[in-house]
C-alpha cells in the first residue's frame, strides 16, 4: 500500500507539471489560476524553490505580457470568483532577485538546459545554440542558458574562421552576441569563472577578426582602384569619347583621382606584398595612359 507521502506527491505532480506547461506556452493567467487553486499551501516536490517564487514569477509575466494566447477564456484567480480575461489583474507581489529568478528559470527550462548540456558534451555547437534559442523564446533571462548560448556562438565563430573565405561580418556579429551573453552569465556566481574565461577567449578571437576585416578592406580598396582604372580606359577606348577638350579634361581628372588613390594606398601595404606590387604596376599604367592622353590632346589642338 502506498504511503500517505507518496500519494500526496502523486497528487501534486500533475498541477505542477500543468503550471510548467502553461508558463512555457505563455498562458500566464491560466498558470496563476492553477497556482492559486491547486498549489497554494502545497510543499513542492519537484522544485528547489518556494512555490511563492513561482507565483511571483507567473504574476510578473502576466503583468508584462498579458494573459496569453487563450485570453478570451474566462478563468478565476480564486476558486468561485470568476474573472474575465479582458479585465487586468493587479497584484502587489515582491520581485524575484537574480538568484531566485534563476532557480525558477532552471526549473521552467529544464528540458532546454538538459539538451544544451548534452550538445555541449558532444561538441554539437549548433545544437547548443538551437536549444538556447528555443529557451529564449520562453524566457531569455536564464544565466545558465546564456552561458551555454555564448559558448555555442563562440565555437561556431571559431569554426567559421577556419573555413575558406568566411563572412567576417557575420563572424564578428556572432562574437559580439556571444560577448553580451557571456557578460550576463558572468553576473551569476554559481557559474564560477567559466563565463569570464569565455569572455577573454571571445575578445581574443574578435581582435583576430577585426584585423582580418581591416586587411580584407585594404585589399578590396586596391581591387577597387584597379577596376576604376580599367573602366576609365575601356570607356575612352572609343575614339568618339575623346573628340573634344572637355572630354579629354574629364579623362585627365579621373586619371588624377585614381593616381592619388594609388599613392594613398601604397603606404598601407608591405613593399613586397601582392597588393603593393599590384599598385606599383597600376602606377606605371597610369603614367603610360597619361602620356597617351597628352598625345591625344596635341592632336585635338592641331585640328
Amino acid at each position: 500500500m502506498a504511503s500517505a507521502t507518496g500519494v500526496e506527491a502523486d497528487r501534486q505532480a500533475d498541477p505542477l507539471a500543468q503550471v510548467r506547461r502553461l508558463l512555457r506556452h505563455r498562458e500566464y493567467r491560466r498558470a496563476v489560476e492553477m497556482i492559486d487553486r491547486r498549489l497554494i499551501g502545497v510543499v513542492a516536490v519537484d522544485t528547489r524553490f518556494p512555490l511563492e517564487d513561482l507565483k511571483t514569477y507567473a504574476y510578473e509575466r502576466l503583468s508584462r505580457f498579458g494573459p496569453g494566447p487563450s485570453w478570451r477564456t474566462p478563468v478565476s484567480l480564486r476558486r468561485g470568483n470568476p474573472v474575465s480575461l479582458r479585465r487586468p489583474v493587479t497584484v502587489d507581489l515582491r520581485r524575484l532577485d537574480r538568484a531566485e529568478l534563476e532557480q525558477v528559470l532552471r526549473w521552467l527550462l529544464a528540458g532546454e538546459i538538459r539538451a544544451a548540456d548534452e550538445a555541449l558534451r558532444a561538441g554539437d555547437w549548433t545544437g547548443v545554440v538551437t536549444a538556447a534559442e528555443f529557451a529564449g523564446r520562453i524566457d531569455d533571462r536564464s544565466t545558465r542558458i546564456a552561458a551555454a548560448h555564448a559558448r555555442g556562438l563562440y565555437e561556431l565563430a571559431v569554426d567559421a574562421l577556419d573555413r575558406e573565405s568566411p563572412d567576417l561580418d557575420d563572424v564578428l556579429g556572432q562574437l559580439q552576441r556571444a560577448a553580451r551573453l557571456a557578460a550576463r552569465a558572468g553576473t551569476d556566481p554559481s557559474l564560477g569563472a567559466g563565463p569570464k574565461k569565455l569572455t577573454a577567449g571571445i575578445e581574443e578571437v574578435a581582435a583576430i577578426v577585426e584585423r582580418r576585416r581591416a586587411r580584407a578592406a585594404r585589399v578590396e580598396a586596391v581591387r577597387s582602384v584597379v577596376r576604376r582604372f580599367n573602366r576609365l580606359t575601356e570607356h575612352y577606348a572609343d575614339r568618339d569619347q575623346l573628340i573634344s577638350h572637355v572630354q579629354l579634361g574629364n579623362a585627365r581628372a579621373s586619371l588624377a583621382q585614381i593616381r592619388g588613390d594609388v599613392e594613398r594606398l601604397l603606404p598601407q601595404h608591405e613593399p613586397d606584398s601582392p597588393a603593393s606590387r599590384m599598385l606599383a604596376d597600376l602606377r606605371v599604367k597610369i603614367d603610360q595612359y597619361k602620356i597617351q592622353l597628352e598625345r591625344i590632346g596635341r592632336t585635338l589642338r592641331a585640328e
